[in-house]
């Protein structure tokens, strides 16, 4: 598949759409509130804060994050409708990453990275088996 921000040689080894962590819990809160829209964007703003104060590149709530050949981590925003990569909004190394976890909350599956700052990122998926072989494949790439 052909991407926009890879490098010349640079191949997708894999990719996967997500959302911040928590993003589930506070749409079913917002949806019985006066403003869920409201209480989205707060949270979001909230976790946008976390991730650009360790400079990881997450140009939304909503995101697409692709591991690179290059061991980097890529991040989109998601095409409308087909949560494939879409325009290109940075990339992290993998080298800043000190650990990956993966656990059930609630109804989704968590993706956390613990960045060498002592950050801790979360995402989120409804999706258990794709997001557990990223995050073995993400894994792998920290052991290079």
């Amino acid at each position: 598949m052909k991407v926009e921000g890879l490098d010349e040689g640079e191949a997708l080894v894999a990719w996967m759409p997500l959302s911040f962590a928590g993003s589930s819990g506070t749409s079913i809160r917002g949806a019985f509130s006066l403003s869920p829209g409201k209480i989205r964007r707060k949270a979001t703003k909230e976790w946008l804060r976390a991730a650009d104060a360790c400079g990881f590149p997450a140009p939304t709530g909503d995101l697409v994050i692709g591991l690179s050949s290059d061991t980097r981590l890529h991040v989109w925003r998601p095409q409308f409708w087909v949560a494939r990569p879409g325009r290109h909004a940075g990339w992290f190394p993998c080298s800043r990453i000190a650990q990956v976890g993966v656990a059930r909350h609630g109804t989704a599956l968590r993706l956390t990275f613990l960045i060498d700052d002592g950050t801790l990122l979360g995402f989120e998926s409804l999706k258990a088996r794709r997001l557990r072989s990223f995050a073995a494949q993400i894994e792998g790439a920290l052991e290079r």
